[in-house]
């Protein structure tokens, strides 16, 4: 089992790639992360794809983190198909610099507490995806 935690940024444009070569100008380069930036040629069944192989590469059975930027774009409605089919994947969208390095500082920590991390310091600006999917799933069975 990998002791860092494999981290996923996505981002519609550079926006991850830049957040993460910020970090690393701060804190050092990092391994057992991987970028996926859309662009607007980008074809989303690749992206998709791209995306599930990231998660295949990177997880050696302590699960992966993936950060993207906003709720509601393509970054985060792709990223949402791997919260629904893995139980080892926590997805936060509004991601940050603050919050990557608040994630890097603390790689060492497993999954859960990694999450419940980002959720205590960031709960204006990052928002658990999985929750607000398992929110409305709930929802849904009430009616």
């Amino acid at each position: 089992m990998s002791a860092e935690l494999p981290v996923i940024l996505i981002s519609h444009g550079p926006f991850a790639q830049g957040a993460l070569t910020c970090a690393e100008m701060l804190i050092g380069k990092q391994s057992h992360v991987l970028v996926i930036s859309i662009e607007e040629e980008s074809n989303i069944n690749e992206v998709r794809a791209r995306l599930a192989e990231a998660y295949r590469a990177l997880n050696k059975e302590n699960g992966v983190l993936i950060l993207v930027d906003m709720l509601g774009g393509s970054p985060c409605n792709l990223a949402s198909e791997l919260v629904l089919t893995y139980d080892d994947v926590v997805l936060f969208c509004g991601f940050n610099i603050p919050t990557l390095l608040e994630v890097f500082n603390n790689r060492d920590l497993p999954l859960p507490a990694v999450s419940k991390l980002i959720a205590e310091v960031f709960p204006q600006s990052c928002f658990n995806v999985g929750d607000i999917l398992n929110e409305e799933q709930q929802q849904a069975a009430d009616l």
